[in-house]
């Protein structure tokens, strides 16, 4: 996210045609209402997985018979969470593009926000289903 960041930010005021409206046409029509269609489905499947998720720990750890998972709960809800802030904040962004003019350097920085905030969403939507897949069966012997 870091790399990404930097790489985006330095684009954005380096070259900002690169991702500015004028010449990237795909993020001039994608940083709209079509981003939070795809960030809407995108945070339903995830927070549909972190709550299958905490289901589950919650089945293990009445077979345990007490807590033992609790950092990793505390992960999984730091991600819901973090997952919902992230579509406010594209909410925001998709509000807020509109009213910068059309400067490369701003819509530029807009884009590039907009990538981090789908970077980030796919991002926590993997480390959810590494953590579901990581589950084993817990036969008695």
């Amino acid at each position: 996210m870091i790399v990404a960041s930097a790489a985006l930010l330095t684009i954005s005021l380096a070259a900002p045609w690169a991702l500015g409206d004028a010449r990237n046409t795909f993020l001039k029509n994608f940083v709209n209402h079509e981003m939070l269609s795809f960030l809407g489905v995108v945070v339903t499947i995830t927070l549909a997985s972190a709550a299958s998720l905490h289901l589950e720990l919650n089945k293990l750890e009445e077979a345990a018979g007490g807590r033992v998972f609790i950092m990793t709960r505390r992960r999984i809800h730091m991600s819901a969470y973090a997952l919902i802030w992230a579509l406010v904040l594209a909410v925001g962004l998709v509000t807020a593009k509109p009213l910068l003019g059309d400067s490369d350097v701003a819509t530029s920085l807009a884009n590039s926000l907009a990538v981090i905030i789908i970077l980030f969403n796919v991002l926590v939507l993997a480390d959810l289903t590494k953590a579901t897949f990581s589950l084993e069966p817990n036969f008695k012997e």
